[in-house]
């Protein structure tokens, strides 16, 4: 886990400039971040996952109160929600990946949701597997379908997984050049 980063613009990059970039393993590059933030802000989630997964990371994508993008790297089963240089709480969202697996909330990502719900810092959450998705929102009263009956989990929904497909490629056709 490393320190904290700025937040970047989400730029999407020329494909063979991300791809040089995670062929060195530079996971940090201001491309790969942007492009990563890109892809989350414009909800081409299977490309972002597709990418963790790729690297063997899992990714974290914070999107701030003003709408500043946060993008972290860690190892399978611990990225951290490391507190971003610059960042306005609450958060809009937290997305994270589980690289080579499947949407659901680990114990690890419970304990984060219980921490943000008591300090009420972040007001949704996404979670990405292969080919799918899981979403949770974060509300004052506890939900009708929360992660747990009691304690700060209530206050988290408990969507159901969804499946997402790849579709077409966002590099066809919106790269900046």
């Amino acid at each position: 886990m490393s320190e904290a980063k700025p937040p970047v613009a989400p730029v999407l990059h020329p494909l063979d400039v991300v791809e040089a970039a995670l062929e060195q393993g530079d996971v940090w590059s201001d491309e790969v971040r942007e492009t990563m933030a890109y892809l989350g802000v414009n909800n081409h989630w299977p490309w972002f996952y597709s990418i963790s997964e790729t690297v063997g990371m899992e990714v974290s994508m914070l999107v701030d109160a003003e709408g500043l993008c946060f993008i972290d790297w860690g190892t399978i089963s611990r990225v951290g929600l490391n507190p971003p240089k610059g960042a306005t709480i609450p958060f809009q969202i937290w997305t994270h990946t589980h690289p080579r697996g499947n949407s659901y909330w680990s114990f690890t990502d419970r304990q984060t949701l219980a921490v943000a719900s008591v300090a009420k810092i972040i007001r949704k959450a996404i979670v990405l597997g292969r080919a799918q998705m899981k979403e949770s929102v974060w509300s004052e009263q506890p939900a009708a379908e929360p992660l747990a009956e009691s304690g700060p989990l209530s206050h988290w929904s408990d969507e159901l997984v969804q499946h997402v497909e790849m579709g077409v490629s966002p590099w066809v056709a919106e790269v900046e050049v």
